[in-house]
Parts: structure tokens; sequence; C-alpha cells
């Protein structure tokens, strides 16, 4: 995490849940400053988005007009949560964090719930 993000952060007014986060142990938190709205539902690629964060209508733009930064949510199809005998039966992708553990303004954080085992 940089500052930059985390000042884009302070304009979060609310996470986006479309799946059932308690039963999912990770999910990949991408930051990205190219979204042209400051609400509604987000794409990306064909990967399962599993959340969105939303933004205040005073969310200033990232430099280029029309251009907002927000949060997303997603899964890979060989994530845990589809394959729990898979590549990440225990540990978890580097952009990997718990849900349970996200907040507007608040990154993710990787714990042993994401993990899937104690961390070292």
């Amino acid at each position: 995490m940089n500052n930059f993000q985390a000042e884009e952060l302070k304009y979060e007014s609310e996470i986006i849940w479309l799946m059932d986060i308690s039963e999912i142990p990770y999910v990949r938190e991408l930051h990205n400053s190219n979204f042209s709205r400051r609400k509604g539902k987000i794409k990306y690629l064909h990967y399962t988005v599993v959340g969105y964060s939303e933004l205040q209508s005073n969310a200033p733009n990232t430099g280029l007009p029309g251009f907002f930064a927000r949060r997303i949510f997603w899964l890979k199809e060989y994530d845990r949560y589809y394959q729990p005998n898979g590549t990440y039966s225990a540990g978890c992708p580097v952009e990997g964090v718990d849900p349970l553990t996200v907040k507007p303004g608040v990154f993710g954080i990787l714990n042993e719930r994401a993990w899937g085992a104690p961390l070292r």
C-alpha cells in the first residue's frame, strides 16, 4: 500500500458484497484508478466479482476527468473457495485478504483465515 492509495480510500462510502463472505476464506483485493463512475457494479475481466467499493458523491477523480479509484474483490476459478484441495489449499495469492476484515476506507488483512494455516 502506498500513501496515494490510502488517501483515495478515505472517499469510500460502502463495500457491496455480491456473495456470502462468511464462507469465503480470502478474496483477491485490487485497487484500480480507472473506473468511470463512483458507484455501481464493477466487472473484472472474466473473473468472479465478489464485491466492490462505492464512493462518496464528492470523491475526486484520479487526475483524469471521469476516472475514479475504487476497489474490487474477486476470485479465480482455482481459488480455495472453489477448489479446497487445489493450489491454494494452504496459502493464498499475494493480493489475498480475509473479506471479513474489509471495511470502507480500510484495506483487507492477510490473516490465518485467509492463509488457511498458521502464519509464520
